[in-house]
């Protein structure tokens, strides 16, 4: 069995390593100067070596990309799935295919090259009859019209040919066709793809204000610094330098505008962690702890005294230890250093005579329909364990410290550890009320060719933010209930189904040529893709499927349990937390998870009282559209689009060569490249 395990470590490793190489790591050996056996080395590629040439770097990140998008062909049932796609069938008298979708080069070329010459104004006018651009809810089980194929099949065999591969995710998605009226069958111009917000994405989470570092700044007065130029004195002047750079700081407010401003503010923020910490603590379910203990009571959740602790505690920790699979116990091995699955009843205050018979099981909630046995398995019982004390923990300092002064309140729990931890605890909640439902990720936008040599890109990007996607999104979670909340209360909790915030990435750490100066003149002001700051750099992209599977199979091996089962509810990024436990289980550094590329984050919201309403402040946002006729609002945006980026792009000879040259067949059909590994020499 030992030499079966370091040969499925030393396979892992192999996976990663080659995984590693291909996309820029370096191996080096050297017995003199690396200590340890073997004396290898594994070092990064400089992150400085395309800094000079943005193309390069580009070309690069593709390439990395390319290799699990390449990957996701290797699966029969997606290679049948583009087969049928592509195969010809009979609709309206005509034999009909997924092709049929995509525009044809030379025809788009000949209707706007006939405008060429014409000015601005007369272009856009004439635009209106060659491209009419509609969206469209790309909807599981719903025919198209012109094709009779499903909509979601049409907006999945389009997604296929993204760059990056195609995953589906937990939570909450919708996907959108933007479609051209104005040639037959309604190509697709572009798709497009909303689904729920990364829990946790640094730079945009404090854009928000949901970060203890964004109330810091918040009760600061508001100020900038300039760099300006000067002339040294003459005594201090030579040949190499005769000027100096100074900076200003100035205040952007005076002091009755600062202390008026951050008055308001704390006062918001006051009422809006108050109010998350009880309504948190509300909507998790504690009647069958009271019935499992004689001493637990229903006030001791409403005074959060030393007997709620104790008995939370130990839930937690015989959730933990079924979860767990029933683990050893410390006490029942000679080295617990050797082992990565145990269990110590004393960090839970229990025995292990407790651990006996207990009637906690590990189903998986997925597979259960009620919510009151899904908040009964073990990952929700030491999930409400865990968040009550948490909770009670933390609103025992708000209570204790009612001072009467927003200002004042704010200020002291900043400077308090406890107060801080609170805070802290309070704007997570307010987050996790919000992240997943009043705002949503742009996971996938972008334009299906020819339509990207004329900005079809952007033309999905403004789309996104109009009131009909705005409507759809309403429409499609109206009444939805919250897997995660629910399984917490033990009965349904319903979420908001208004959309006021979008957030999303671009692909590369340099600015995205598809959202940079994306604005989209609404009714009610304007709605903008603002950078806002970049991700860390951490991912698994450069890790393939292969090398994720046997580091998930190292950890199985190692702890003697699936320690990441991938079940909702578990927590957030299971793939990525998985690949780190397979790297720490072989001793490997946790850092390599670092893929050093950065993406530059872009908000996009689309209610002016956005940040109130994701405080939970507010039910009823201030949209920026008005939404008495969303139909025009939303053609509104298109004509934009014609104005501002196609009328200029038709007017250069080479867009219009471009969309000449794309030849569907050759330049986006998939059949060929997912059926290329299955030729022979023999073909040709």
């Amino acid at each position: 069995m030992s030499e079966y395990q370091e040969r499925v470590k030393y396979l892992a490793v192999l996976e990663a390593l080659h995984d590693l190489v291909e996309i820029g790591y370096h191996v080096e050996k050297n017995p003199d100067k690396i200590e340890g056996f073997p004396s290898v080395r594994l070092y990064p590629p400089d992150s400085e070596r395309y800094s000079d040439d943005p193309q390069a770097y580009k070309e690069h990140e593709r390439d990395i990309l390319q290799k699990e998008r390449r990957t996701q062909f290797e699966d029969e049932s997606v290679r049948k799935f583009i087969r049928e796609m592509e195969t010809p069938d009979r609709k309206n008298g005509k034999r009909v295919d997924i092709t049929d979708l995509i525009a044809d080069g030379e025809e788009l070329y000949e209707d706007l090259q006939r405008l060429q010459d014409l000015d601005r104004e007369k272009i856009v006018n004439e635009l209106d009859s060659e491209i009419q651009p509609y969206v469209q809810h790309a909807e599981r089980g719903i025919e198209d019209k012109h094709t009779g194929l499903d909509l979601h099949d049409i907006w999945r065999y389009f997604r296929y040919t993204w760059l990056t591969p195609y995953n589906q995710v937990p939570g909450r998605n919708i996907n959108f066709l933007v479609r051209d009226a104005a040639r037959e069958h309604h190509p697709v111009i572009g798709i497009a793809s909303l689904a729920s917000s990364m829990m946790n994405l640094r730079e945009r989470d404090k854009f928000i204000g949901w970060r203890i570092d964004a109330v810091e700044e918040e009760l600061e007065q508001k100020s900038r610094t300039l760099e300006f130029e000067e002339q040294l004195p003459k005594e201090e002047r030579t040949p190499e330098k005769e000027t100096q750079t100074r900076e200003v700081t100035e205040t952007l407010e005076t002091e009755e505008e600062w202390q008026e401003r951050v008055q308001q503010y704390c006062s918001m923020l006051r009422s809006s962690v108050e109010t998350a910490i009880d309504e948190s603590i509300g909507q998790v379910r504690f009647d069958d702890f009271i019935a499992r203990f004689d001493d637990l009571k229903k006030e001791d959740f409403q005074t959060a005294s030393d007997t709620a602790f104790k008995r939370l505690n130990q839930l937690e920790g015989l959730g933990t230890y079924v979860f767990k699979k029933k683990p050893p116990l410390v006490s029942e091995v000679d080295n617990p250093d050797n082992y990565e699955n145990l269990f110590d009843p004393d960090e839970f205050d229990l025995k292990p005579e407790n651990l006996d018979d207990i009637d906690i099981n590990d189903t998986d909630p997925e597979s259960l329909d009620d919510w009151e046995k899904k908040s009964e398995t073990a990952l929700f019982v030491k999930k409400r364990a865990h968040t009550l004390q948490k909770l009670l923990r933390d609103r025992e300092y708000f209570l204790e410290n009612d001072i009467e002064d927003d200002k004042e309140f704010i200020e002291a729990a900043i400077e308090s550890k406890r107060g801080n931890r609170a805070l802290r605890t309070a704007l997570k909640e307010t987050k996790k009320r919000r992240v997943g439902a009043g705002m949503m990720n742009i996971q996938v936008c972008g334009a299906i060719p020819p339509y990207n040599h004329i900005l079809g890109g952007k033309l999905v990007a403004m789309t996104l933010t109009g009131p009909e996607v705005i409507n759809e999104y309403r429409e499609k979670y109206e009444g939805y209930k919250s897997k995660i909340a629910s399984a917490m209360s033990g009965e349904p909790v319903m979420k908001n189904n208004e959309l006021v915030f979008l957030d999303t990435t671009g692909l590369f750490k340099v600015g995205s040529a598809q959202y940079d100066r994306v604005r989209v003149p609404a009714s009610n002001g304007q709605i903008e893709y603002k950078e806002i700051g970049k991700t860390s750099g951490y991912g698994s992209v450069q890790f393939g499927p292969k090398a994720r599977q046997r580091l998930a199979a190292v950890t199985e091996m190692l702890e003697n349990r699936q320690a990441v089962k991938g079940r909702f509810g578990e927590g957030i990024a299971p793939k990525m937390r998985k690949i780190r436990r397979g790297l720490e289980n072989l001793n490997l550094d946790g850092e390599l998870l670092k893929h050093e590329s950065p993406r530059v984050i872009y908000s996009i919201p689309l209610a002016s009282d956005f940040r109130e309403f994701l405080f939970g402040l507010t039910d009823d946002p201030d949209y920026l559209w008005e939404f008495e006729d969303p139909t025009a609002e939303q053609q509104e945006i298109y004509d934009h689009w014609k104005h501002r980026w196609v009328s200029k792009r038709i007017q250069k000879e080479w867009v219009l060569d471009d969309i000449r040259a794309f030849d569907k067949d050759e330049d986006l059909r998939l059949g060929h490249e997912v059926d290329f590994p299955n030729h022979s020499l023999f073909d040709f």
